[in-house]
């Protein structure tokens, strides 16, 4: 034998018994290794002479890589294996390419059985190209495995088995989700075992952990068995605040924001609440509520509250722009102890091509019971699509405390000067009582991927010195915002409006309905939806608004979206004849919230209009 063909031999001995080797390593939870499989075979050794010696061995190749027979799982595959990620480096030497092909066969049968199969085949075959070398993987993923039975047992407090205690175990097994006959796949069974114990840790029993899990996979069956054991420690109870960070401000502007009654049972909603109460009040910068997880000392633990505080007074200058209202020039000037009292003022001047707007509000520190009360007045002037109005608006309202269910009591008088062309100068104006609740099922309020948001608004208007009629209004916004995989978003939009009462002439325009821009109809210039006047458009009684949208998340910070938008205002239902725009956008999940780049077209006006908003129209 030469001493090429016997280089040949042995580099194809050595190749076979290294493949032989990882495809042995089959991977199984909870049982014993099944047998090794078939020896994989080479179809043709490669060109004699290789890795001959180690200066060879070190040479770059071009490596070439084939998968066949994964179905649905290919994708997986191309994604997460060593070899596919790697193959295209331009430094890749021979030694290491070869390293990748032996530990391809394990690796695939390690993320194949994440999926259910533990008893996959895979025959790799390599070739010796005239630039480098090409592998290819056939794989038969085998028969699934799937769930026999499953067994979760319950200690701790939980269950010492009062009545409350026995419901909720049966609730929490009643809401398992991987039943027999589930196909099994590692990423469910840790999200199943995630989800029970998020269900103890977020109330009651903060101290809760699976103290045992097994998966024990039967090979030749192709049957799983789950055993699962939670302990929920100790039930613990809230404790009096410990707060750290309150130098500026009063204690008397945090104790009427906290929600938690000392010796009430724990509640990981309730420090939520907490939080979010007092960063809404806008005296603090950050504020974390915390409690310390101590099984020794579950009663009365203390709440600890970490304060970051805002300082008293900002001036902030800005400029911006939309595609709304294009270019855009801001002054705000924010005092937290107006009139050296715990008064918050929120002043602004804003300048933009279609408005002027001056205005302020004052925020009082909120009420034993946790309403927030506060008075505001502003003044603007518009000129949108043919229509000039001056209007001032000047209200009192009272924000409830819980954020899930928001309500907003309020009175408010509105006033405008409109001018259409040369027609005489209308005054409108108008005395109304509202009644706001917004019911918030959000993951996240600042930037949501799933979730469900509705906002109810009533306002009703009495007869007398300012309203000449009676006047009633009533609009309704509902957002949902689902994600049926990883990559995929969907988001829907509608909202529906009506004024009755007095005739649309006499009432102010911030009570009608407008609609067309960034957040409504896209495909449409900024509020140029409406009713048809003398050659401009003006608010409607009646509004209505539906939205369909669909993301692919490019990365985790990118993504791709389609949408279509439908909807109009008018004077009546019978009048109203909905509008469409369809289009296409970017998505980007910055610090700030979504922001959203559009470009829509207008099937009514048959036009292209680009369009840039952040965060969601709710």
């Amino acid at each position: 034998m030469s001493k090429p063909e016997a280089a040949a031999t042995r580099w194809t001995r050595g190749l076979a018994l290294l493949l032989w080797g990882c495809c042995a390593l089959a991977y199984a939870q909870g049982a014993t290794a099944p047998t090794a499989p078939t020896l994989p075979t080479i179809s043709e050794p490669p060109a004699a002479g290789i890795l001959s010696d180690a200066d060879e061995g070190d040479r770059t190749v071009k490596l070439s890589v084939g998968i066949d027979g994964a179905g649905d799982f290919s994708g997986t595959l191309q994604e997460f294996l060593d070899i596919t990620r790697h193959a295209a480096d331009s430094n890749l030497s021979e030694r290491e390419a070869l390293r990748l092909i032996g530990v391809t066969p394990r690796q695939i049968k390690e993320l194949l059985a994440t999926a259910g199969y533990f008893s996959p085949t895979v025959t790799p075959a390599v070739e010796r190209q005239p630039n480098g070398l090409s592998a290819r993987f056939v794989v038969a993923p085998g028969i699934a495995t799937t769930i026999d039975t499953v067994e979760i047992v319950f200690t701790g407090a939980i269950a010492t088995g009062n009545d409350s205690n026995a419901q909720r175990i049966a609730r929490i097994r009643q809401q398992w989700s991987l039943g027999s006959g589930n196909v099994f796949r590692q990423q469910a069974w840790d999200d199943a075992k995630s989800a029970v114990l998020k269900g103890l840790l977020t109330r009651d029993y903060p101290a809760a952990r699976i103290a045992a899990s097994e998966a024990h996979i039967d090979p030749e069956s192709h049957r799983a068995k789950l055993t699962l054991t939670v302990d929920s420690g100790p039930a613990f109870t809230f404790g009096p605040l410990q707060i750290q960070g309150l130098k500026r401000y009063p204690l008397s502007l945090v104790e009427p924001l906290n929600p938690i009654v000392p010796g009430e049972p724990y509640s990981q909603e309730k420090l939520n609440e907490l939080q979010s109460q007092l960063q809404d009040s806008g005296y603090f910068r950050s504020v974390f509520a915390t409690i310390d997880v101590d099984p020794a000392h579950p009663q009365s633990t203390p709440v600890h509250l970490d304060l970051a505080e805002n300082e008293r007074k900002r001036l902030s200058l800005g400029v911006g722009f939309s595609t709304n209202s294009g270019a855009r020039a801001q002054v705000k000037w924010l005092d937290r102890q107006f009139l050296g009292r715990n008064w918050r003022l929120d002043s602004e001047l804003k300048v933009d091509r279609l408005t002027r707007l001056l205005g302020g509000d004052i925020f009082f520190p909120a009420r034993d019971n946790g309403w927030r009360p506060s008075v505001g007045a502003h003044y603007e002037r518009s000129d949108i699509v043919g229509e000039t109005s001056d209007k001032i608006n000047l209200g009192a309202h009272l924000a409830g405390p819980d954020r899930l269910n928001e309500q907003v009591w309020g009175v408010s008088y509105f006033g405008d000067k409109e001018r259409i062309a040369d027609a005489a100068v209308n005054h409108r104006q108008a005395l109304v009582a509202s009644w706001v609740i917004t019911r918030r099922r959000l993951d996240n309020l600042l930037s949501p991927q799933r979730g469900v948001q509705t906002t109810l608004e009533l306002d009703a208007g009495l007869p007398g010195v300012i309203n000449r009629k009676a006047l009633l209004r009533a609009t309704l916004h509902a957002t949902w915002l689902a994600e049926p995989s990883r990559r995929w978003q969907t988001i829907m939009r509608a909202q529906i409006g009506q004024v009755t009462g007095e005739p649309r002439q006499m009432i102010p325009g911030d009570l009608l309905f407008r609609t067309g821009g960034d957040q409504t109809v896209r495909g449409y210039s900024y509020n140029s939806l409406g009713v048809a006047q003398a050659g401009a458009i003006v608010g409607g009684r009646v509004f209505a608004l539906a939205s369909a949208e669909l993301v692919y998340r490019i990365t985790p910070e990118w993504g791709a979206a389609v949408f279509h938008d439908a909807g109009d205002a008018a004077d009546a239902w019978r009048d109203f004849r909905p509008v469409h725009g369809t289009g296409i956008g970017a998505r980007w999940r910055s610090p700030i919230g979504p922001v959203n780049v559009d470009l829509a077209y207008g099937h009514a006006v048959r036009k292209l209009r680009p369009h840039f908003s952040v965060g969601y129209a709710f």
